[in-house]
């Protein structure tokens, strides 16, 4: 796939969250189904081809660039491994400037599919209907609300506990390899925006 920026909430929201990322409707088919991955907005993609060096990637990201609110629109059930169950995010002003300006620095065109989304997990082509069974899971154990038309928020208490999010503050950006294995990804960098 090549080198990515994430927008990566802070390590307490990256907790949260990853106890939703680890429910499971029942055990997957494929060995590729239900990776561990941090919870992350793809920014950009960068083509293999290109050769950035990690200075080049870095200026990228204004140096002044303010903490982003990320709110959550909807859970929704995608056609594709990467986007196999999402949160979709609203789409704010601030969103938009930072992907422009990314893209721009790097003379790459945006191919960021569905921006800006959470996967909440990602499972094998193969296994479209587990897809459904987790965003199902989530509905049924009570992990899904609606706030109001257009927000959603996700449960992430343990057990019968009530932790509700709605949305995060995003803390950094990071500079990721997604070559191979998705649990082998490599962080090769973490930019703190402020």
């Amino acid at each position: 796939m090549g080198v990515t920026l994430w927008i990566v909430p802070a390590e307490h929201d990256v907790q949260r969250l990853q106890a939703i990322m680890h429910l499971r409707a029942e055990e997957p088919h494929s060995n590729s189904s239900y990776p561990k991955f941090t919870p992350h907005i793809t920014l950009a993609l960068v083509p293999k081809d290109l050769n950035f060096e990690l200075p080049t990637l870095r200026a990228a990201v204004p140096p002044s660039q303010e903490r982003l609110a990320i709110d959550f629109e909807s859970v929704e059930v995608g056609s594709t491994y990467f986007r196999s169950v999402y949160i979709a995010v609203k789409l704010s002003p601030e969103l938009t400037t930072l992907h422009q300006h990314v893209h721009a620095s790097l003379g790459v065109d945006p191919k960021t599919p569905s921006f800006p989304h959470v996967s909440l997990c990602y499972i094998d082509d193969n296994e479209e209907d587990e897809r459904r069974r987790f965003q199902k899971t989530l509905q049924s154990e009570g992990r899904i609300r609606e706030e109001f038309p257009g927000s959603v928020a996700v449960n992430c208490g343990p057990n019968d506990e009530e932790d509700w999010m709605s949305g995060f503050e995003a803390a950094e950006i990071w500079v990721v390899n997604c070559e191979g294995p998705v649990e082998e990804w490599e962080i090769l960098e973490k930019i703190p925006i402020s």
